[in-house]
């Protein structure tokens, strides 16, 4: 479970920028009605996919021990963030003429009282953001209860390429709306908290977007155990 976090705890320290873009890959939503002027910009070439192909050469290599476990460690991640929606898109528009940075530009808010937040943390945290090992268990535990293995049709995709793209699809027709939600852009403030007026999303949007989330990480557990299996077969 640590190793599997390790590569957001070091984020801040090792200030790598190639690894910094490891976490994601900026695949361009451009809603349709917007202007010509709107240009979206391509994913750049260090990216979540090439990550998880890098690392996964690593860990089948001769290379030492430490490489190796660090790499692991680094899969472990990835998996988990390819099948975060928000880890695979960037929404250019009017609003965002130079991307929303995968949702963290967007200001939302839940309810009247709740303190604004980004886009792309409200889906980070849709599972837990809690450190307490027994509710991670639990909470591990009940996601094994709601899903069969069998009836999960998606595990018939083997490649990262197609994970991500399952995970673009639901950014663009559930987190954005099919591009109706645009949120308030965080513009000059250095946290949406600062955006006082940040839009509203609809009382329904937290209850759907959980679900996906559940499903998204109940895949990714059962898919990195088949690439580990694929690995050590290799």
């Amino acid at each position: 479970m640590l190793a599997a976090r390790w590569a957001d705890d070091i984020r801040m320290q090792a200030k790598l920028q190639r690894e910094t873009k490891w976490h994601y890959i900026n695949f361009p939503f451009k809603p349709a009605g917007e202007p010509e002027d709107i240009k979206p910009l391509a994913p750049d070439q260090d990216n979540i996919l090439s990550a998880l192909a890098e690392n996964r050469r690593i860990v089948k290599s001769q290379v030492s021990a430490d490489q190796r476990a660090i790499a692991l460690a680094w899969l472990f991640h990835l998996v988990g963030d390819v099948h975060q929606p928000l880890h695979t898109v960037q929404l250019f528009t009017r609003e965002y003429p130079h991307g929303d940075r995968g949702g963290n530009e967007v200001c939302i808010r839940l309810a009247p009282g709740r303190a604004p937040l980004d886009l792309h943390r409200l889906w980070d945290g849709l599972i837990t953001s809690t450190n307490n090992v027994g509710r991670l268990r639990n909470i591990a535990t009940e996601l094994l209860s709601k899903f069969s293995r069998v009836g999960l049709r998606e595990l018939d995709q083997k490649q990262p390429d197609a994970w991500a793209k399952e995970s673009y699809e639901i950014a663009v027709k559930i987190a954005y709306e099919n591009g109706n939600l645009r949120g308030t852009p965080k513009g000059q403030a250095r946290d949406c908290r600062d955006v006082p007026d940040a839009d509203f999303i609809s009382r329904g949007y937290p209850g759907i977007a959980k679900l996906i989330a559940d499903r998204r990480v109940y895949l990714a557990g059962y898919r990195m155990a088949e690439l580990l299996e694929r690995i050590t077969g290799e």
